[in-house]
């Protein structure tokens, strides 16, 4: 059976039934606008003076191979739309936002100026025709890559690599020199920095490139989107026993006073994303299943009446941090949770 997705807490049911096409979305005035106008003043300070990639509302981040342009989610575009995914996905923030902007305008830079056709590029970041697997071996807290976007991204093909040392070469007050002292991937960043300065006055080999799919061409409702997007783990997640750890990390409630404990369930939804974001960052697991792990956890102790002492509140999340990241890498490394 289908399993269906849940929008519940955002307010829009109205919103579910629109075909995505027909909302009219545009980026020109929406609130993802500043963030395009962020990237183009970062570009202009790096001395980039002819590089302004178009960008365009679609439905994901991405930059279409070999094309200069870059496609945004179409939900940042409206803040109805945000809180749906925020709902579903956990929406981006400001720095998540930029984070991904910094990197698709990497790709962007690359195919604009051809760069990934030269010999020097390839021996630096190897061949860009290598295959592209979602499911890619990386080699954790290798110094061969920088660290930007979670699940050591650089290391997934030679064009993330590239794209993710111009995000870091790009981001303002980095500091690349100093931090990657020492690392493989100073080498890239210098590189990438001999680039920039070779073509900060030169207009790009191809100025413009062709957009693949935009919002005006998303025939499907909201929440067909969400029904097709979500990812369902809940096979990997019924692996899990979880009641005797999370007694163990919480406790039931006793004969304490409010102003003694709180619902455990409250204290994890404060640190979720946070919770979310560090462990897929540093684990490599794919968020999705990072999120679906916490979300059963934030269900379990609530089901179980569990709560939190409000003076061992940090001892309560660092205990439940540690839990969820051997969780994530036992997964990683077996492919399956075992307890």
């Amino acid at each position: 059976m289908e399993r269906m997705p849940t929008f519940e807490k955002h307010g829009h049911d109205e919103l579910l039934p629109r075909q995505i096409k027909e909302l009219g979305l545009k980026l020109e005035g929406s609130p993802v606008e500043a963030y395009v106008l962020q990237l183009y003043k970062e570009l202009e300070a790096k001395g980039l003076n002819h590089f302004r990639p178009a960008c365009y509302l679609t439905d994901e981040w991405g930059c279409p191979s070999e094309e200069p342009v870059i496609g945004i989610p179409f939900y940042l575009a409206d803040r109805r739309l945000r809180a749906i995914e925020s709902a579903m996905n956990d929406v981006e923030d400001d720095r998540e936002i930029m984070m991904y902007l910094r990197h698709e305008a990497g790709h962007a830079f690359n195919y604009a100026y051809e760069f990934y056709k030269t010999d020097d590029w390839r021996d630096m970041f190897g061949p860009f025709r290598r295959a592209y697997l979602d499911e890619y071996q990386f080699v954790p807290f290798s110094r061969a890559f920088v660290r930007h976007i979670a699940g050591w991204y650089a290391q997934k093909h030679p064009d993330e690599d590239f794209a993710e040392t111009f995000a870091v070469w790009l981001t303002p007050r980095s500091n690349w020199r100093e931090k990657y002292k020492g690392w493989g991937a100073l080498k890239k960043l210098r590189y990438l920095d001999r680039l920039a300065h070779d073509v900060a006055d030169l207009p790009p080999v191809r100025a413009l490139g062709e957009i693949d799919f935009t919002v005006e061409q998303m025939e499907e409702t909201i929440e067909e989107f969400y029904r097709q997007n979500v990812t369902d783990e809940s096979e990997e997640i019924a692996q899990l026993a979880l009641d005797t750890d999370l007694v163990d990390i919480f406790h039931p409630r006793e004969d304490q006073t409010d102003e003694q404990i709180r619902p455990a369930e409250q204290l994890i939804n404060e640190h979720r994303k946070q919770l979310v974001d560090k462990v897929a960052y540093w684990t490599g697991v794919r968020r999705t299943l990072v999120k679906s792990l916490v979300d059963a956890i934030v269900t379990r102790v609530e089901e179980l009446g569990l709560v939190a002492e409000r003076e061992k509140q940090r001892t309560h999340m660092l205990e439940l941090t540690v839990y969820v990241t051997s969780l994530a890498t036992t997964y990683l490394s077996k492919g399956k949770f075992n307890q």
